[in-house]
């Protein structure tokens, strides 16, 4: 039964990793590229580099919704984050032990670890209500 698993758990990981590498792609790179200027280095406006405008053009919008996200979760985490996280692990393993999930010991580990994660996102999102509209719109923008 055993090396019925594992020969099941190495076919399903090739198998996927199969799938991830063929529906890769690569885009043509542009024509137009200014060789006057360094592609690494900033333009003389403070702006991003030629690599960084050329190659990735949503860059700048991505990046200011990554940079927002990251604040509004920061204020979240520190207005409620780790009393969140705290009240969610105790839950979770007071539950999972009790629940004893498969047995006792891996009821507790895994009751843990999901009230940590929720108690962490709650705490966070009661913290702060503008971090969930944040974290929505960094991961609408392609």
């Amino acid at each position: 039964m055993k090396l019925f698993r594992s020969l099941t758990l190495s076919v399903l990981v090739a198998c996927a990793m199969a799938v991830g590498a063929g529906t890769a792609h690569a885009e043509p790179a542009p024509q137009e590229i200014d060789w006057s200027q360094p592609l690494m280095t900033p333009t003389s406006d403070g702006g991003s580099s030629q690599v960084a405008e050329q190659f990735f053009p949503e860059n700048d919008a991505k990046q200011a919704a990554f940079d927002n996200m990251t604040n509004e979760v920061n204020i979240g985490w520190n207005n409620g984050g780790l009393p969140g996280l705290a009240i969610g692990a105790n839950v979770g393993s007071v539950v999972g032990c009790v629940s004893i999930f498969p047995n006792i010991l891996a009821g507790c580990i895994l009751g843990t670890a999901i009230g940590t994660i929720a108690g962490a996102v709650i705490g966070i999102d009661m913290g702060n209500p503008d971090a969930q509209a944040a974290v929505e719109q960094f991961f609408a923008i392609p």
